[in-house]
């Protein structure tokens, strides 16, 4: 699975899990739950740094439109960004 220096991804309980690794006394962020695809994604932009490549990979794998694909990934890491992920 693709791990950042702070941010690990894992599989368990049927579900991907996305860990902080750099908890500060005081300050607890619980791990964050996703589907196969939201790893995929997060999977996908972590190797390049890159939307595009995420959204490109998402639509050859749903069949849907590349604008369509980038506007998910786009809305799906802000999510995450919203949730305090520093991506």
């Amino acid at each position: 699975m693709s791990e950042t220096q702070r941010y690990q991804l894992r599989e368990a309980a049927g579900k991907y899990w996305l860990l902080d690794m750099e908890q500060k006394p005081g300050k607890y962020f619980p791990p964050i739950a996703m589907n196969e695809t939201g790893a995929m994604i997060l999977t996908s932009y972590w190797k390049k740094n890159d939307p595009k490549d995420a959204a490109t990979l998402l639509s050859d794998t749903y069949e849907i439109t590349l604008e369509e694909a980038l506007s998910d990934v786009n809305d799906f890491l802000s999510d995450l960004k919203r949730k305090g992920i520093a991506l």
